[in-house]
């Protein structure tokens, strides 16, 4: 069997803690990051996923190389400002 894939959570609120679990579920990948500008989501996602990194900043997120794949979890009218940013 190959390593598990990492993925990084940008949106840590109750949306991203549902595709924690979802990333469980699959077996394949453990959660390695997590970015969200809200201390308390951070801490709830945190829970589920110990010993993931935590950035209030998703662009430190998609820098730190921690990651091989992201799921953007944040509010749906956000989407496009996330994966635009510089």
């Amino acid at each position: 069997m190959g390593r598990e894939l990492r993925y990084g959570i940008i949106g840590a609120g109750s949306m991203g803690r549902e595709h924690i679990v979802n990333i469980k579920v699959m077996g394949d990948g453990v959660v390695t990051a997590l970015a969200d500008p809200h201390q308390a989501s951070l801490d709830a996602s945190l829970a589920m996923a110990p010993g993931a990194a935590t950035f209030s900043d998703h662009r430190a997120l998609l820098e730190s190389g921690l990651v091989d794949a992201v799921v953007v979890a944040t509010p749906n009218d956000t989407h496009a400002a996330v994966l635009t940013s510089p």
